[in-house]
């Protein structure tokens, strides 16, 4: 394979059917062709729906009976339209928060662990960090596709420079992203370097100022649900940025397991590689499930109850119990690399339903019976009584399709920073 230096690093010389075209971006481009359904129906329905329809605004300029149909039109739109939760004030969060949290908690908790292996000098973390970390930024990069999604309107970010809120955990992400993916990079760049020397000199501060952004990370997120004061699972879950830190490890291991099984079989590290994950990975699990335990006798029994039982978010949390703690803890107990991608794939599965019942949970008592008589729902404008006994606004097609398509955006990076710097290769013979 022919190299091309440049700043230190060096560059695959490949073809364009080889960066563009390889197996794995073909399966990447089939997720973008699914999420472009999506993406396109949700922006149509944002901007081009019936209701939104300037000329008809215009027309009915002075006179007040058309003017009110407008507006409760415009209202309809925006707050009510049926079997699509997105665009529902009863439910403003949903299946893209639940993608988003899953994806860049995964990711960013990878690579956090990635940066403690290299810091407490873990044999194999020299030669596996630099592919588990872009793959880590990867499934970032898809997470934040997710988000950007749920936003309304991708052009009012602009406020955020010009008013800024750093009492508020959503503006708090906005300079947190702004130095987290520079710095991932960073680090990639010191890991794949030809500059060894420079690379070891640096290798220490890097690592810890890595731990410290990844916890800081955690830390605004945990930050975040927690401002959402009438949501008791959100606020009621003890070290909320350290729950999202364990359950995201424990996605981030499980998916490091299947990545390592497809693209590092072949290397003469790979059973270590395995042996390790197994072994983090049955300890998250652990972690995981006492945790769960802890949030069962301090989260509000009233959402409790419904997320356990009598509501749809409960299949997702018993899901989630058995796919993402149990069946793994068995698989991964029996310490035997061979079944390892099986608990890993069951972990996948079950940690992404726990974000489901996460975010579908703070939703799950309506908002009438959380903040009594106060707010639009006092005024009956969203008819928010008939969702009693609880909230739930199931996905709509396009939704999903559009997760879909962000797991094929992550993909994509991954395959082409992998195709121009041999992440998986690059660092074979690095040793501590």
């Amino acid at each position: 394979m022919e190299y091309i230096n440049c700043c230190g690093l060096n560059i695959r010389k490949v073809s364009i059917k080889e960066l563009l075209f390889n197996k794995t971006m073909l399966i990447a481009y089939i997720l973008l062709a699914i999420g472009v359904i999506g993406w396109y129906e949700i922006f149509a329905l944002r901007w081009a729906h019936d209701f939104v329809n300037n000329a008809g605004v215009i027309a009915a300029a002075g006179h007040l009976e058309e003017s009110k149909q407008v507006a409760m039109a415009l209202k309809e739109q925006i707050f009510h339209l049926e079997h699509i939760e997105e665009v529902n004030k009863a439910e403003p969060w949903g299946i893209f928060v639940s993608q988003y949290t899953y994806l860049l908690y995964g990711g960013s908790a990878l690579i956090f662990l990635t940066a403690l292996a290299e810091l407490f000098h873990v044999k194999i973390a020299p030669k596996v960090a630099a592919a588990f970390i872009t793959f880590g930024i990867s499934m970032v990069f898809g997470g934040l596709v997710s988000i950007a999604t749920d936003l309304a309107n991708q052009i009012n970010i602009y406020w955020m420079v010009l008013n800024p809120q750093p009492q508020s955990g959503m503006w708090l992400m906005m300079p947190l992203y702004s130095v987290y993916i520079p710095f991932t990079f960073i680090e990639i760049y010191f890991l794949i370097t030809n500059k060894r020397d420079l690379a070891r000199k640096v290798a220490g501060i890097l690592v810890i100022l890595g731990i410290i952004i990844d916890i800081a990370e955690f830390y605004i997120q945990g930050l975040l649900f927690n401002l959402n004061d009438p949501r008791h699972l959100w606020t009621d879950i003890p070290l909320l940025w350290l729950y999202f830190l364990i359950s995201g490890a424990l996605t981030g291991v499980a998916g490091a397991m299947v990545f390592t099984f497809l693209g590092l079989k072949n290397k003469p590290y790979y059973q270590e590689t395995m042996n390790l994950l197994v072994k983090v990975g049955l300890g998250l699990a652990v972690i995981a499930g006492i945790y769960e335990i802890i949030n069962y006798m301090t989260v509000d029994p009233k959402w409790m109850k419904l997320i356990t039982s009598g509501s749809p978010v409960s299949t997702m949390y018993w899901t989630w119990i058995v796919l993402g703690i149990i069946i793994p803890l068995i698989i991964w107990g029996m310490k035997k690399t061979s079944l390892a991608v099986i608990g890993a794939v069951s972990a996948i599965i079950g940690t992404f339903f726990m974000r489901q019942a996460f975010i579908y949970g703070g939703n799950i008592v309506p908002m009438t019976e959380r903040v009594d008589g106060l707010g639009p729902q006092a005024t009956s404008v969203y008819n928010l009584d008939a969702l009693e006994p609880f909230a739930y606004i199931a996905p709509h097609t396009m939704e999903i399709l559009i997760i879909v398509g962000c797991l094929g955006l992550g993909l994509a990076i991954y395959s082409i920073l992998d195709s121009l710097f041999a992440v998986r290769d690059v660092n074979d013979n690095i040793d501590h």
